[in-house]
Parts: structure tokens; C-alpha cells; sequence
């Protein structure tokens, strides 16, 4: 063998050590970006459940279904927290929007997911009036509120 052949050989265990290694990268993002979107996952449902034991005091549960009913019979204080309930509800939702290409559940699901949500938590009439107040006290950035007038219209 001539020292060309050589060089020939080291060319192809070259090129062969690049593919592996392009491979063994590919794995790794691949591992990182799965175990990324579980995290995701976890925050969102970590979240909803936060929002949702507020509800376990009494008190709380009591003011949700008495704001449900009508957001302008509250009193001040009332508003406030009723208003800071449903808020951080479609917080949580828009969650659902923002990793929804990324979940593992896919987008269509996730997308239905949320405006399944927000129909629900902001379909009853107490409800509806907090959200004509919030969109012209404070609001949420156009998209989500885009995205929340769909789901409830």
C-alpha cells in the first residue's frame, strides 16, 4: 500500500466519524427538546392547578359563583379578586396557545383545549362583564385577546 491509499482510508473513517457525530448530535436535540416540552407540560399543569386551589377556600369558591353571576353586583374588593381569579385563568390559558405547536399533544388539541377554557370560564354573564372592563382598564396584548374574542364569540 502507497501512502495515497492511506490517505484515502483516513478520508472515509473521516467522513464516517462526521456522520456519527451529526447522528449523535441529532439524538441529543432531539432527547432535549422532548424532555423540554414535558417540562412545559408540567408548568402548565403545575399552574392550572395553583389557579384552580384558590377555589378550595370557601370564601373563594363562594365570591367565584357569586362574580359569575354578576361582576357589577360585587363589591370593590370583591371585583378585585374575582378579577384577578378570571385573569390569571386566561393567563394560564394563554399557556395553552404559546406551547401548543411545541406539546406533545400537537397544536389542534392544545388550540381546542383553550378555547374550550376560556368558554367556560368566561361564558358565564358576571364573567363576560369582568372581560368588557379588563379589555378597557388594562387588557392583554392583542393576540391573546384576539384569541380569547374567538373562543367566546
Amino acid at each position: 500500500m502507497i501512502l495515497s491509499d492511506f490517505a484515502s482510508i483516513a478520508e472515509i473513517v473521516a467522513a464516517i466519524g462526521v456522520v456519527v457525530s451529526l447522528l449523535v448530535v441529532a439524538w441529543e436535540i432531539h432527547k432535549n427538546t422532548s424532555q423540554s416540552k414535558q417540562r412545559n407540560w408540567g408548568w402548565m399543569v403545575d399552574h392550572f392547578g395553583a389557579i384552580y386551589s384558590q377555589t378550595n377556600d370557601i370564601e373563594v369558591a363562594n365570591l367565584v359563583a357569586k362574580g359569575r353571576i354578576s361582576f357589577h353586583d360585587l363589591a370593590d374588593g370583591e371585583k378585585i379578586s374575582f378579577g384577578h381569579y378570571l385573569e390569571q385563568m386566561c393567563i394560564a390559558n394563554e399557556a395553552l396557545l404559546i406551547y401548543a405547536g411545541d406539546e406533545v399533544h400537537g397544536k389542534e388539541t392544545m388550540t381546542a383545549l383553550f378555547e374550550k377554557h376560556i368558554r367556560f370560564h368566561l361564558g358565564f354573564p358576571g364573567s363576560r362583564e369582568w372581560w368588557e372592563q379588563f379589555q378597557v382598564e388594562r387588557g392583554f396584548p392583542k393576540p391573546i385577546t384576539d384569541a380569547i374574542n374567538r373562543a367566546i364569540s
